[in-house]
């Protein structure tokens, strides 16, 4: 999970790097590995999995130049973020989050 969210996390900054906004992917990188921290301990292997799938949607409605699709689908992701977030995580600490796991 925690690799996954990395890899999740490191596509935003990618993205906006790719629309030539290199003041917003600095932003997002800063913010973003903050998150990645929360979802570690917060989001399960599940949500991960799904979100990865919402980044591809959101992806291709951008490459179709979509911005209805691309605003409503990211709006759709977040939504589903928050909603899936497990408030009782069952690692106990963020050490424990950041350790590998086998």
């Amino acid at each position: 999970v925690s690799g996954g969210i990395r890899l999740l996390a490191a596509s935003h900054g990618v993205l906006a790097r790719m629309l030539g906004n290199q003041v917003l992917a600095d932003l997002l990188d800063d913010l973003l590995t903050r998150i990645s921290l929360i979802a570690m301990m917060y989001q399960s292997s599940h949500s991960a999995a799904h979100s990865q799938q919402e980044h591809v949607l959101i992806v291709d409605a951008l490459e179709r130049r979509d911005a209805r699709a691309a605003l409503r689908l990211m709006a759709q992701h977040i939504e589903g973020v928050e909603r899936d977030l497990r408030l009782d995580p069952p690692i106990p600490d963020l050490e424990a989050a950041l350790r590998p796991r086998d």
